[in-house]
């Protein structure tokens, strides 16, 4: 899983974000039932708003829209790589990686697009940023040390601290509801990708699912009883749900194409994914049992990373 692919980062410190107001694109009035849609099931109705990649303006932007496919907002506007969108947990920032600046790095932006800053600055690429719960930390991934690990740093990038040494690559950070443990998944070698929990302070390692399987980019439930994750493990990428335990582990899509990068709405009922299954990368939305699977993003160009805002708005 290198950093850049599905878009990450580098940078410089920006004092803000485009140079004219982020326009609104109103390519989706309103969320409608898709031909990949759950047949005989119905989406729950969603509400909260969701950050993710496009390209369909020629480079790869981060855009936000209402879970319902209404006020869709470009954010960024830069002719670098911009991916892996985060939302804080009060919904008023978002956390990215870029290599606007010649490499991966992690920046924060508001909400609205404005007050672009950079966090990280060594040497190697960063990417992968999630919040903590509190809002006061940055988990993620970086290179600087030769190989990828989990390092955390205060929300303004201040003390980066590492808290994995593992001679294997580590990504895709996730902190649990409670703040205490961060998930994430492990290259063991090519599609081998297991998956890890970790207390916050970097002790404590312990794995969850390891094997011949790919499991990647796990992501904790808003009541930290359950994890999302996709994996390879029938063939192609579907997304999975296990409880917090790794027990109980049960296939949520099943399509030829992959279905992959899932993001929990904030009260646990949807899950929202990306997915190939219509010719391209768009992004969808399914209710937390698998059913109810709706196109969210049509576009001819790749929309990638979603992420939904905590704070449902």
């Amino acid at each position: 899983m290198a950093l850049g692919a599905t878009a990450c980062s580098s940078g410089s410190t920006l004092s803000s974000g485009p140079t004219t107001p982020p326009p609104t694109i109103a390519s989706r009035p309103t969320l409608a039932a898709s031909a990949a849609s759950t047949p005989g099931a119905t989406l729950a109705p969603v509400a909260g708003r969701i950050a993710f990649v496009s390209e369909r303006d020629g480079q790869r932007e981060i855009y936000s829209a209402n879970a319902d496919g209404t006020d869709l907002k470009r954010l960024t506007d830069n002719p670098a790589k911009e991916g892996l969108p985060a939302w804080s947990p009060q919904g008023t920032q978002i956390a990215f990686a870029s290599d606007r600046d010649g490499k991966f790095e992690i920046y924060v932006m508001k909400a609205d697009g404005t007050n672009v800053r950079r966090l990280t600055t060594a040497q190697g690429d960063d990417g992968f940023p999630a919040w903590s719960p509190d809002g006061k930390r940055i988990a993620f991934a970086s290179g600087r040390d030769g190989n990828y690990e989990l390092y955390v740093m205060d929300a303004d990038g201040t003390r980066q601290t590492r808290l994995t040494h593992s001679p294997d690559n580590d990504f895709a950070p996730n902190w649990s509801p409670d703040g205490t443990r961060i998930a994430f998944d492990r290259d063991a070698g090519g599609v081998d990708f297991d998956l890890y929990v970790i207390k916050a302070d970097g002790t404590a390692e312990t794995a969850l699912l390891t094997g011949p399987a790919g499991d990647e980019s796990p992501v904790w439930s808003p009541d930290g009883t359950r994890i999302a994750f996709f994996s390879n493990r029938n063939g192609s990428g579907d997304v999975y749900l296990m409880n917090a335990d790794a027990t109980g582990i049960t296939r949520l899509t099943d399509d030829p194409a992959d279905d992959v990068r899932a993001a929990w709405s904030p009260d646990g009922a949807h899950l929202a994914f990306m997915s190939g299954r219509d010719g391209n990368n768009e992004i969808y939305i399914m209710n937390a049992d698998g059913t109810g699977k709706t196109r969210l993003t049509i576009d001819p160009g790749e929309d990638l990373d979603p992420n939904w805002s905590r704070a449902g708005g």
